[in-house]
This record gives structure tokens, sequence and C-alpha cells, in this order.
């Protein structure tokens, strides 16, 4: 492990024991925000094989049987990418840390704006979304929600559909705060047109 020390930046390289690369800066008010992530890499699921995110999996389902979430996974992954999908998160040493479940939806406008006409509009839902590190939570539902905003637009998606943002999606709130459409109390919708 190598440690580096700045003026008001510390460096910890964890490299030699295949673990992310972290930076922090520490502000005058001594508060960390962590400003890197690098390391973390987003890609699509599209195996059936629960057992590498069965840690994740087991989070995010703790009263479900292990056959129970391999059939979840199996009708997520086996639907065509039009109707439904999956996105990990991983780290450098290739472990899975975050994982998102989504599905297309339409859904009435006058769900989203209460001021246009009632129209149908085509929508990315996010199901499901996990991580497994409570110090990178935040950076991972950044980087997998940025994922799925990415598919959405690419699908013609009008808005992303989330759980309500609480303070494990600072980040998300940070950076998208302006298109934040809250449409009740249990869910949150991002305007991506």
């Amino acid at each position: 492990m190598t440690i580096l020390i700045h003026t008001n930046k510390i460096t910890i390289d964890l490299y030699q024991v295949n673990l992310l690369k972290i930076s922090y800066n520490f502000p005058m008010n001594s508060s960390l925000e962590l400003n890197n992530y690098a390391g973390l890499s987003v890609s699509h699921y599209n195996n059936d094989n629960i057992y590498p995110l069965m840690p994740l999996l087991s989070e995010e389902f703790p009263n479900w049987t292990v056959d129970k979430i391999k059939n979840y996974v199996k009708l997520v992954v086996s639907k065509q990418s039009k109707i439904a999908g999956m996105l990990v998160v991983k780290n450098e040493a290739l472990y899975y840390v975050g994982m998102l479940i989504y599905t297309f939806q339409s859904i009435s406008t006058k769900y989203l704006y209460s001021y246009v006409k009632e129209e149908f509009t085509k929508g990315l839902v996010v199901e499901n979304i996990v991580a497994s590190s409570p110090i990178l939570k935040e950076q991972i539902f950044l980087i997998i929600i940025e994922s799925a905003i990415s598919i959405a637009k690419k699908n013609n998606c009008k808005f992303i559909e989330l759980p309500k943002l609480d303070e494990t999606f600072r980040l998300v709130k940070k950076k998208y705060h302006e298109k934040i459409i809250k449409m009740n109390s249990f869910r949150t919708g991002i305007d991506i047109s």
C-alpha cells in the first residue's frame, strides 16, 4: 500500500491488493468528499448465473429463497433489451459492488406533470437498486443511474423513475436537481427529455 500526502490531498493507492484507488480532498472544514470514481465500471448483466451477484441480491431480497431470486434474475435477463435489463457495477478487483434492475414502461404524463394534457410517454423505471459498499454507495448510485439515463435516452424515454431520493442519492440530487420530479411519497422522477 502506498500513501501519498500533498498539501490538502491524500491519495491512497491500494492497487497492490487489487482494491480501488481513492482520492480524498480535505477542505478547510475538514469534511471528507470522495472526488474520484476510478476503478468502478458499469455494464449490462446478461447471464442467468446469480452466484457472482448473490451478496447484492441477498441484500436486496433478504426474504427470498435462492430459487426465487434465480427465477427473477432469469426472467429479467431473458427479456429483450427493449423490455427490461440489469446493470452491474464492478470495482477494479472485478467484484460486483452495485446492481440496478430496470423496466421500460409507458405512463400518463399527468403522473409526471400536473400542467400538461394527458398523454402516455415512455420511461425507464428503476425496479431495484443496491450497493454493497456503504462508503461508495453514493458514487455507485450516481454512476449506475447515469448509465441508466444513457440507456433511457437511447430508447427514446422522456423520464427515469427512481425510488424516493434519500441521503444515499445525494450526488444524484446534486447533479440533476433542476430535472427532478416528485411523483409521490415513495417514487421520484428525473426529466430527461
